[in-house]
Order: C-alpha cells, then sequence, then structure tokens
C-alpha cells in the first residue's frame, strides 16, 4: 500500500466510523422516544446506556445530547458537541428556521474544519442572532449554576473540578486571596501552591457541619500491627494514619474469617447506627458493580424485605446508591451475599452478563 492509497484508506475507515456513530445516535432517540429505560427499570436513559453498553456517565449524557442535534450528515462527537452547544446558548427569542440555518451553516462547515476550527464559526452565529445576549433570568438568580466534582485516589490524594455563579466565585476570590499571598519575599510557592493552601487553611479552620447526626469523621480499617509497627499495606500510609489517630477517636471493629464485620444480631427495620458502619466498612461504596458513589449517599438495603422475615443483619443488607437501590428493587438485578460479599447478577435480557 503506497502512501496516497494509505490514506484513502484512512478517511474511508474515518466515514465509516461516523457513519457507525450516526446509528447509535439514531438508536438512542429511539430508546428515548420510546421510553424503553422506564419499562425495562432504569430510571433514565442515561444509566440505561451505562449498563447497556458499559460507558461512562460523561459519555451517556454525551450521546443523548449528540442524539438531538437535527444534522444530516454524520459528523463526529466533538463536532456534534459544538453544534449542540451553540444551540444551547441560542436565546427562546431565536425561531426554529433560524437555528436550523444555524445547524445547516456549522454542518456544512464541518466537512472541512475540525471542532476547534468551528468553535469561532459558532461563537460568530451565536453574536449575530443575539447581538445583545441574554440576562439572567429568575429562576438562574433565585437557582445559580453551583457545581463541585471530586474523587479520592489510590494515594489519598483529592482532586477536584466545578463552577460557579459569579457571585460566588468572586466571593471564593475575596477568600482566597488574602490567604494566598506569599509569605515573605523568601516565599517560593507558585500561586497555584499558595491557593491551594489557602484552601487547605479556608477547610481547616471552617466550622464543620453534622452529617447522619455525627460530625465528620475518617473511619480506617487497618490490622493493629501494621497501625503499631508501620509495616503493611492499606489505602493510606501508617505514618498518615497515626497521625489522623492522634486527634481522633479510634473506632475497632471485629472482622470474622472471611474479614466481614461480624452480625450484631440487631432484628429491626431501621438500620442502627453501629451496624450501618459495620455495612460501611464491609461495601466501602455503593455495590452496584461499577459504582463508586460514597457511603453518605448510600441506602441500607434488606436483600430479602424485611416484611417477608428478613433480617436486618449485615448478612442480609448491602449498600446501595439511590439509584441502583431503586433498579434491584424494580428491574431484573438481583443481589445475593455469598461468602461474605454481595454478588449481583445481571437480567436475562442483558446480552453482557456478568456478575
Amino acid at each position: 500500500m503506497g502512501d496516497a492509497e494509505l490514506l484513502g484508506e484512512l478517511q474511508g475507515a474515518e466515514v465509516v466510523l461516523r457513519q457507525a456513530y450516526a446509528k447509535v445516535l439514531g438508536l438512542v432517540a429511539e430508546a428515548e422516544a420510546r421510553g424503553v429505560a422506564e419499562r425495562v427499570g432504569y430510571p433514565s436513559l442515561s444509566e440505561l446506556l451505562r449498563g447497556v453498553l458499559c460507558v461512562s456517565k460523561k459519555e451517556a449524557r454525551q450521546r443523548i445530547a449528540h442524539a438531538g442535534v437535527p444534522v444530516g450528515v454524520a459528523l463526529e462527537p466533538e463536532q456534534l458537541s459544538v453544534i449542540n452547544r451553540v444551540l444551547r446558548e441560542l436565546p427562546p427569542h431565536v425561531d426554529q428556521t433560524e437555528r436550523g440555518h444555524a445547524v445547516e451553516v456549522l454542518a456544512a462547515a464541518a466537512q472541512s474544519l475540525d471542532a476547534s476550527n468551528l468553535v469561532p464559526l459558532g461563537r460568530e452565529i451565536v453574536n449575530r442572532l443575539d447581538p445583545d445576549g441574554a440576562l439572567p433570568g429568575e429562576d438562574e438568580l433565585a437557582h445559580p449554576r453551583r457545581e463541585f466534582r471530586y474523587d479520592t485516589r489510590r494515594d489519598g490524594s483529592v482532586r477536584f473540578q466545578g463552577c460557579l455563579d459569579a457571585e460566588t466565585g468572586a466571593l471564593l476570590g475575596a477568600v482566597l486571596s488574602p490567604l494566598a499571598k506569599p509569605h515573605d519575599a523568601g516565599d517560593t510557592r507558585t500561586l497555584p501552591e499558595r491557593q491551594g493552601d489557602a484552601f487547605a487553611e479556608l477547610l481547616e479552620t471552617s466550622t464543620t457541619p453534622t452529617e447522619g447526626g455525627e460530625r465528620p469523621h475518617i473511619a480506617v480499617t487497618i490490622p493493629l500491627t501494621t497501625l503499631q509497627n508501620g509495616l503493611g499495606s492499606a489505602e493510606l500510609a501508617p505514618s498518615a494514619i497515626r497521625r489522623l489517630a492522634c486527634d481522633a477517636k479510634v473506632l475497632p471493629v471485629v472482622l470474622g474469617s472471611n474479614s466481614e464485620p461480624l452480625d450484631v444480631g440487631r432484628i429491626s427495620y431501621t438500620v442502627p447506627p453501629h451496624l450501618r458502619r459495620a455495612l460501611i466498612v464491609r461495601d466501602k461504596h455503593c455495590a452496584f458493580p461499577g459504582c463508586r458513589r460514597r457511603p453518605s449517599s448510600c441506602h441500607a438495603h434488606h436483600i430479602i424485605h424485611w416484611a417477608n422475615g428478613g433480617a436486618t443483619a449485615l448478612s442480609n443488607l448491602v449498600l446501595l446508591c439511590g439509584m441502583h437501590h431503586r433498579l434491584v428493587h424494580h428491574s431484573g438485578w438481583t443481589v445475593r451475599i455469598t461468602n461474605g460479599r454481595p454478588e449481583f447478577t445481571a437480567p436475562s435480557w442483558l446480552s453482557r452478563r456478568r456478575e
């Protein structure tokens, strides 16, 4: 294969890829129109796509958004994102004819422009159709957009991102600015480092609220010998755990032969706090396959319903977030405890069967 033939094959493969993505979007739009997700027990189309296609939440939402972009040609995902963003930025007074024309112009330009070069054209279209810009509405003023996402890495460090409305952003800047100033002329920290230290100081000096009737706390499960001699494996380094323990209460958790917290034998519907703590130690987060929602947002699900004779005991409980709690109740997913650990089985219609 010569160079010209190689490049021709590459372009042809890209056409096939875009056509396949367009077909996926058509099927997503059809699934949304039929309300398939609700019929098979999922709370939303996004969660259905995550379960059926094994894609991330971000990817599922993106495909749903792209399925709503009325283009007549096959485009790649980033180009569709640009067009979708333009449509969302257009104010309500821009009618469907003008919106359709904007999509046509952008789709035609996308045949020769990549997504990054399509952005300026989209911005120009928005400016022409809405030269004065839109004033914030009453709902936007009453409910400003604020988002904060964070996840904990394996070494215990935390990565986060988000966005704040203009007023709250200005407040954040005003609070961090005095704390982020250089200590003296010899302060060699960069601006991001100074702002990170300022944010940490803000958290350390804040008045912390309660959650579930308790002050925020960190539960660390670690063998006593590891804690004492500093040798062993844990989420945090033993030295870090010892440092945390200097100013915290130590909650002992007795483990069984399979390393599961022992059943406390409490027969009641409401899961008592000490049993919920044991459940969190065992499951750590939502136990549904692939879900990592934090325990604070999870429910203690009775595998055999309490009304049907199921005990409020660790052998009959599993930690589930609200979405997966509903899914287990209303779809074909089942769960059981095997060797002290929850085991899930997919419904028969899910071709990607797994436990």
